[in-house]
């Protein structure tokens, strides 16, 4: 079901099914910077809880028993409760059940808050652990934001510009040549032009880099986005080439190895991996600011 939150400034609806963010609007005008596919399911999913990426043939180990996982958890195709909402905030919740314990033996309570600040749409996350053991997890989504946005503009001519310069050795992750990519940076390493040659064969991923915040620009038009990633360990962008749409990814705690290896598989020890002991609560926040 979908749910609406505005404010003097912005208007964002989501739907209760996958947490889904569908619009984020400026009261005064019809643009909306979340693009929408006609096909979700050919795109993946927009959460990602309690997996980031993939394991070992679908299958990894916790307990000393072995377990079936999808590609980025099981939220995805969940129906959530609205546990409370307002003008500018709405709550989603998912609790452990028979189906979930099943494929994750541990009890847990995960929200997501939508809220609004201003210009900016925030998203919380936030995870109790319920159980009498100890809770491992990771989290985040694929927002797709429209690229290009506005009236005469094409992908190439817009940029992601960051906060502090970063470095091609801060990518842990991709898909396709790391060349296309270097070569797409500026020298002083604030800049990344975009050109579709860099998603031919999907995402690319930094981990430990320098900025706070990023911005999605053209140099066409005042139309973009500016992303506060809220000290995410990862951070990830992904489009197919000639589709309208980037997907910048905020994800926090462990992303699955390229190729995928046996310690994938192993929540306990791979890196980065979340956790928490019985009773603890983890949250975290990463914000969207429309341009225009």
């Amino acid at each position: 079901m979908k749910q609406i939150i505005k404010n003097e400034k912005i208007r964002f609806v989501s739907d209760s099914y996958n947490v889904e963010p569908w619009e984020l609007r400026f009261n005064d005008e019809d643009v909306n910077y979340f693009w929408r596919p006609a096909d979700l399911k050919k795109l993946g999913t927009a959460l990602c809880f309690p997996l980031l990426g993939s394991v070992p043939d679908g299958k990894y180990t916790l307990d000393g028993k072995e377990y079936a996982m999808p590609m980025h958890g099981f939220a995805q195709d969940r129906e959530f409760t609205v546990l409370e909402k307002n003008e500018t905030r709405v709550t989603y919740e998912l609790t452990d059940d028979e189906e979930t314990y099943r494929q994750y033996p541990r009890r847990f309570n995960f929200r997501l808050t939508y809220y609004l600040e201003g210009e900016s749409l925030n998203t919380e996350y936030r995870v109790e652990n319920r159980d009498t053991r100890e809770l491992f997890f990771s989290v985040g989504g694929h927002p797709r934001y429209t690229c290009p946005i506005g009236e005469g503009t094409r992908f190439e001519n817009y940029y992601l510009e960051f906060e502090r310069p970063e470095s091609i050795t801060n990518i842990v992750k991709t898909y396709g040549p790391m060349s296309e990519i270097e070569k797409c940076f500026s020298a002083d390493g604030k800049r990344i032009k975009l050109d579709y040659c860099m998603f031919i064969k999907g995402c690319f991923c930094f981990s430990h880099y320098n900025s706070q915040e990023l911005c999605l620009k053209n140099d066409k038009n005042g139309r973009g986005i500016r992303i506060n990633p809220g000290g995410a360990d990862h951070l990830q962008f992904w489009t197919q080439p000639s589709s309208p749409f980037l997907a910048i990814e905020p994800f926090f705690g462990s992303i699955s190895s390229l190729p995928v290896k046996e310690i994938d598989g192993d929540w306990v020890h791979k890196p980065l991996s979340l956790h928490m002991q019985p009773g603890e609560v983890y949250s975290c926040t990463h914000s969207v600011t429309p341009l225009r």
